[in-house]
């Protein structure tokens, strides 16, 4: 595979299907330690200034704990370097809500970089086998990680997220959509050239991503009560499902 920002497609005017292009990050090996960090780095200011974790919050804060414990308890799938959780624990904690959290990635590396959190642990594991028992979590987020699987495998990873939640399953991602993808080279082409992984995943991970009818299709075969897709500026897509 040749990770070459320019072998992506062009920019489009009609939307193309769902392009299941590899991204480097999701290849073992491809990068050096110096540009994981990198970025992660940039994932961070995306989620930061690109409504990742403010789309998340959005929905997060009108929930209440459910144990005896009055903590909220969430677990954060592909937490990568721990930003969006840590984030979101400076929210809840501001707003006297008491909180804590697990972060699973299947990428060592990326939690070796993770600062140590407080309140919060990070745990190597697979998304779609789920290390811990049914109604484990309040509620069960992702940001920035559905669009790296499958159809098949995302629904999969809905019904584990719904098996370990007793509240909500909260997931943020990106929204295929032209000017989303045209937005991408352009900052692969100036924010990010300097920095070549995010250069060519970022505009690959708009080809990967879903529409509303897609990701509310494929939620139809998970076992939610009840599901609904909402759209965030900038070309954001947040599913918000109760477990059934």
């Amino acid at each position: 595979m040749t990770w070459d920002h320019d072998s992506l497609p062009p920019p489009f005017r009609r939307l193309p299907k769902r392009i299941q292009i590899p991204e480097i990050l999701d290849e073992s090996g491809a990068v050096t330690t110096t540009e994981l960090q990198k970025s992660l780095n940039a994932m961070a200011a995306v989620n930061r200034h690109l409504g990742g974790t403010r789309s998340l919050l959005r929905h997060l804060r009108p929930l209440t704990p459910t144990s005896s414990s009055q903590e909220l308890s969430l677990l954060d799938v592909g937490v990568g370097g721990g930003q969006v959780p840590r984030t979101i624990q400076a929210s809840m904690e501001a707003a006297d809500q008491p909180f804590r959290w697990i972060g699973i990635d299947r990428n060592r590396n990326a939690l070796s970089l993770a600062a140590h959190p407080e309140r919060g642990a990070m745990v190597q594991a697979d998304a779609l086998t789920l290390p811990f028992a049914d109604d484990t979590f309040d509620v069960v987020i992702s940001t920035l990680t559905l669009h790296h699987f499958s159809d098949e495998d995302t629904r999969l990873l809905l019904a584990e997220s719904a098996r370990v939640a007793r509240q909500r399953v909260i997931m943020s991602d990106l929204e295929r959509h032209p000017l989303h993808y045209l937005g991408a080279r352009i900052l692969a082409l100036t924010w990010w050239r300097r920095d070549p992984v995010t250069r060519f995943d970022g505009p690959a991970s708009v080809l990967r991503s879903f529409t509303p009818d897609e990701l509310r299709e494929i939620a139809r075969g998970v076992a939610f009560r009840e599901v609904r897709i909402h759209r965030h500026l900038p070309f954001r897509l947040v599913l918000d499902g109760v477990p059934g």
